[in-house]
């Protein structure tokens, strides 16, 4: 992967369970963990249309650096974050060339 590519710092969010409060509910907490490089790209057109087939909320792809933590993840673990929007993880982040190098990461905006 090119890092001339990589243009756009993106935060790493990872969910932790919060104490429980007096009703024994346990809200969500998200805490942030490394910002790496990455390129974030909107689909659009054809692209927009053949993502939706597959998954259809994917808004996005973003994609960065081989990390051993974000190949493992899902949209319950892990969401990103990139100029105030917040994405969360469509799917699992994909090994495009199986070398273990770049990830791509289908994404949805989270509202």
């Amino acid at each position: 992967m090119r890092a001339g590519k990589l243009r756009h710092r993106v935060t790493l969010e990872w969910y932790q369970k919060g104490p429980r409060s007096d009703s024994g509910a346990t809200p969500p907490d998200w805490v942030a963990g490394a910002t790496v490089w990455a390129s974030v790209e909107p689909l659009s057109g054809r692209l927009l249309l053949a993502a939706q087939e597959a998954q259809s909320e994917t808004s996005g792809k973003i994609r960065m650096r081989w990390r051993a933590d974000v190949a493992a993840a899902t949209g319950k673990t892990l969401r990103l974050q990139h100029n105030g929007l917040t994405y969360r993880i469509e799917g699992r982040p994909l090994d495009l060339d199986g070398r273990r190098r770049e990830l791509e990461i289908m994404v949805h905006e989270w509202v």
